[in-house]
């Protein structure tokens, strides 16, 4: 854990949390004469494992501060695109403490934060990919450095993806966890078109103050966040295999799926 110096408790605390990828972050920021000041930031890469770590390092990071998470006026989660499991159990996280304190909550895209780090220091549109699944890839591009998106989130093929990048003709920069998922894939694009550029690991993971400036200029309410799938879940993609396992009707469980408002169509499958 990092902290900052604090002569005095903390209060209306902003609490930032992010889990949508293979590292579990959370940082606690409160405002100052200068913007916000960054006191405390941790993480852990425990995919799967959220539970474990998310609340009792919460609870430990404000007990050394003396406080209780009714200090906490804010939170922020990073909604996603990501794991689904990740993303539920930091919304559901978020919520529980913002039911008992009355904390509003801000939604925080991932594709527009984590172009937020490089995308400043560039003049060359910025390619933010992100993995989806195993040959899927989440995809925005931004012009930089003021970081507008020029196309809508979206998932795609790695072959979509590469069509995408290349079909402007221009050089660009790629960043995320799409390329370490797909290492000889996008060495061989970049082979082929030399002016893309893959920018370093160090990117693909928000820094604390990052998170937390993304966090201190968020919008926030009193509604539940909504997570951002983009791609249907394993689960409702095998939906059908599941159903003819327990004896049903695959069709007739999907339709029951699609009559409660949870299932997705038009979207690619699942793995």
């Amino acid at each position: 854990m990092t902290s900052a110096a604090c002569s005095h408790k903390p209060s209306g605390l902003t609490l930032a949390l992010a889990g949508a990828e293979d590292r579990l972050q959370l940082a606690l920021g409160q405002p100052s004469d200068t913007g916000w000041t960054l006191l405390a930031s941790r993480e852990w890469t425990v995919p799967g494992q959220s539970m474990r770590f998310l609340m009792p390092g919460l609870r430990e990071t404000l007990d050394g501060f003396g406080v209780t998470a009714s200090a906490i006026a804010r939170i922020a989660c990073v909604r996603g695109p990501g794991s689904f499991t990740g993303l539920r159990l930091v919304l559901a996280a978020a919520q529980g403490i913002a039911s008992g304190t009355g904390a509003s909550l801000a939604g925080l895209d991932l594709l527009p934060l984590l172009a937020a780090g490089p995308g400043p220091l560039l003049t060359t549109p910025l390619h933010v990919l992100t993995y989806a699944r195993r040959g899927l890839v989440y995809l925005q591009s931004f012009h930089t450095p003021l970081l507008a998106p020029f196309a809508p989130l979206a998932v795609c093929t790695l072959a979509e993806a590469a069509e995408i990048m290349t079909s402007q003709d221009t050089p660009a920069h790629l960043m995320g966890s799409g390329l370490r998922k797909n290492p000889a894939f996008f060495a061989e694009l970049v082979a082929k078109a030399p002016g893309l550029t893959l920018l370093p690991t160090s990117w693909d993971t928000p820094s604390p103050e990052l998170l937390l400036t993304a966090a201190m200029t968020a919008r926030y309410g009193h509604t539940p966040l909504e997570p951002c799938y983009v791609r249907p879940s394993d689960a409702e993609t095998n939906l059908p295999h599941f159903a003819r396992q327990r004896g049903l009707d695959p069709d007739e469980a999907v339709k029951r799926l699609r009559d409660l408002g949870l299932g997705q169509q038009d979207e690619p499958s699942d793995q």
